[in-house]
């Protein structure tokens, strides 16, 4: 559900990014809050949503990215490495289990993504969850077919472990049709099943020599380097495959140390179906590619692999969009190998429904369900996961185990609960072209923690070392906040034209014949169109957007606040709060005389706010802008200065010594800059009468 906090009021289009996520992963809302600082705040969000932050963080494949509105200014927010330093650093028991509780017992078959999900769902729902699981260790492929130098077993325990805490039970070592049933499981009491196996054989080729000695298949090659540490392979080894597992396959047979490892694959650089950045660092640590070339035939000598002869690939989707490879005939050549390992798909194993009559599976090998309901053609038994999907990412089978959990309550409930976050909402709209030039350019920020390369192959160690504090902040700050920006309240326009004069976006528009602006997806949420409204008829859609009143009431409920003398409060704008290599903590900065309130931009700030901080008992306000090149939005100087020349001149009307406001436009929030000015403001108003 939506935190309450974040609730929007006005318009109905959702960011990109969230529409894109299996989940509905509020991903917009949680980057808004790390920019703000607000960690622990972020992380809770991202646990209320999420099951698994902690290894979603690490392996997701991110499509929040692909749709994100920053890739049309230079690159998408680095999403999913925030969620993981989220993980990291702020995961903390978050969230109660229900009060509610029904009698009803639910089994789950499998500890992986799906059957966490499901389990993690009802829990909260009130339900009483058990999970069965094959293995001695819960996260199913995470843990079995992952690579640890990818995925530390630390970060899977970590979010199993919030899991078990809302009661749920696992039991290890317990394998559906061997120790248990369908019809054992009801006799034990429980009133529905979910099957969140997932696809643990791996997929072989129709060829001649896929027999000889050192042929190899993917997963069992991952998942017993994974649970023994080590495999038997030879000096030249041959991945065949083009997708994430050949890519673990080739990174983990290199810390075995052969002397080479390739990749063959039907596709082109461009067509290979798995991500950039793990294509990327395969060839770095030194695998080497051989790309639109198919197997034909696995050659041996003495009845031992000695290489694959390939043929030239034609095409790999026909005109249809279908996998249907051809091929170059007489373009036969030969990739040397003494070890090939298949990585070209993974299958399932259904023994475990053998004698359980009546599920129906595909062609394929997969389970039949009910599309909305994830019901299977037995009554009171779902699926969902890999063994529904196919083969699917680590965040669709979180999706299929928590639409299920609702299902399975709805069915033994007789009621029809809805997640409204998968109701159906327009996406924000591509930005549009004349407006991208308007937007300041701020270039991604990369994993900057990473194991050197002469040391990363030489364990399975973990190689990306995630984001400090002030390069999380900082890649958060990049977000354009899209679909939460400014709206305009048709009751209260008059059509003045003042927010379609000054947004420096040139967002606001009247259409012919109507008398009342709106405000489109492009807003930036800078709010200088809110501060102006002479008919304050403009909002923010959010309250995350509170312009620093709760902030500065905050700072007045404090206890024995009223004894400080003199009490400044620091108005800053928090875009440059984090530009130092090494960030001093901010506490240095909260010493005796000094309250902060950061606001993201301080064009958000109306002028009466400043005067309210003098009502509420501060003796002086100190407002730290940015310079113009440190600064998120575009004119934020030109507006501070119009303002804080309104403010003075208002406090000058009412008889106050004007030297107690001051505007400063400095580079950094943080360090000796901020703390001379403060300390100098200090110094003189202990000379004016308090």
């Amino acid at each position: 559900m939506q935190n309450d906090k974040l609730k929007f009021k006005g318009g109905n289009e959702e960011a990109p990014c969230i529409l894109a996520c299996p989940i509905r992963q509020d991903a917009r809302d949680y980057v808004q809050l790390i920019a703000r600082g607000r960690f622990s705040e972020a992380f809770r969000l991202v646990r209320e949503r999420n099951p698994l932050p902690s290894a979603c963080g690490r392996i997701c494949i991110h499509p929040c990215e692909t749709k994100c509105r920053r890739n049309s200014t230079e690159a998408p927010i680095a999403i999913a490495w925030l969620k993981r330093f989220l993980g990291d650093n702020f995961s903390e028991e978050t969230r109660e289990r229900t009060t509610e509780k029904y009698p009803e017992r639910i089994a789950i078959i499998g500890a992986g993504p799906a059957g966490l999900a499901a389990a993690n769902d009802l829990a909260l729902l009130g339900y009483s969850c058990t999970i069965f699981e094959s293995n001695s260790t819960p996260g199913g492929m995470l843990r079995m077919g992952v690579p640890t130098y990818r995925l530390p077993r630390t970060a899977i325990d970590k979010d199993v472990e919030f899991i078990k805490k809302l009661g749920v039970e696992i039991k290890y070592n317990t394998t559906l049709g061997v120790d248990i049933t369908f019809d054992s499981l009801k006799r034990e009491g429980f009133s529905a099943i979910f099957i969140g196996v997932g696809l643990l054989e791996s997929r072989t080729l129709n060829i001649e020599g896929v027999n000889l000695d050192g042929v190899l298949k993917g997963v069992s090659f991952l998942h017993e380097v994974n649970t023994k540490g080590n495999a038997k392979i030879g000096k030249n080894v041959l991945v065949i495959g083009g997708g994430a597992v050949a890519m673990d396959c080739a990174r983990t047979a290199l810390r075995l140390k052969p002397q080479k490892v390739s990749v063959a694959c039907l596709e082109s650089r461009k067509e290979m179906p798995t991500t950039d950045f793990e294509i990327e660092e395969a060839i770095h640590e030194g695998v080497a590619l051989y790309n639109s070339v198919g197997p034909k035939r696995i050659l041996g000598k003495d009845g031992k692999v000695s290489g694959l002869e390939t043929l030239k690939v034609k095409y790999v989707f026909d005109e249809q969009k279908r996998f249907n490879p051809a091929f170059y005939e007489g373009s036969e050549s030969v990739i040397e190998a003494d070890t090939i390992i298949l990585a070209i798909g993974q299958a399932s194993n259904l023994s475990f429904l053998k004698g359980q009559e009546g599920i129906q599976v595909t062609r394929g090998g997969t389970i039949i369900v009910n599309p909305s309901t994830f019901r299977t053609t037995v009554h009171g038994v779902y699926a969902g996961g890999d063994i529904v999907l196919g083969r699917g990412t680590m965040t669709e089978s979180m999706a299929q185990g928590k639409k299920a959990a609702i299902a399975i309550h709805n069915a033994l409930r007789n009621t029809t609960l809805k997640d409204e976050e998968w109701s159906d909402k327009p996406a924000v709209p591509d930005l549009a072209t004349s407006r991208i030039a308007l937007i300041k350019k701020e270039q991604k920020q990369e994993m900057p923690a990473m194991m050197p390369l002469d040391k990363r192959l030489n364990s399975f160690d973990e190689v990306e070392l995630g984001f400090p504090l002030d390069i999380a902040v900082r890649e958060a700050q990049r977000c354009m906040n899209c679909g939460a920006g400014a709206f305009v309240d048709d009751n209260l326009c008059v059509g003045c034209l003042t927010c379609v004069r000054i947004c420096p976006f040139e967002v606001p528009k009247i259409k012919k014949g109507d008398t009342t602006a709106y405000i489109d997806g492009d807003c930036q949420s800078c709010g200088l169109c809110i501060v102006e409204c002479p008919a304050k008829a403009i909002s923010f859609k959010t309250p995350l957007e509170d312009r620093g009143k709760d902030t500065l009431e905050a700072v007045f409920q404090e206890k024995f606040i009223q004894g400080i003398k003199p009490l400044i409060v620091n108005f800053y704008c928090q875009y440059s709060a984090y530009n130092e290599d090494k960030i001093d903590t901010l506490n240095n900065l909260l010493f005796f005389h000094v309250r902060r309130i950061g606001v993201l931009g301080l064009g958000k700030v109306d002028p009466s706010l400043y005067l309210k901080a003098f009502e509420l008992g501060a003796h002086g306000v100190l407002v730290t802008a940015c310079k113009d090149d440190t600064c998120h939005f575009c004119k934020e100087r030109e507006w501070v200065e119009r303002r804080t020349k309104f403010t003075t001149q208002l406090l000058s009307g009412l008889g106050m010594d004007t030297r107690r406001f001051k505007t400063h436009f400095i580079s950094s929030q943080t360090g000796k800059e901020i703390l001379g000015l403060a300390f100098k403001m200090v110094e003189e108003l202990k000379d004016l009468p308090l």
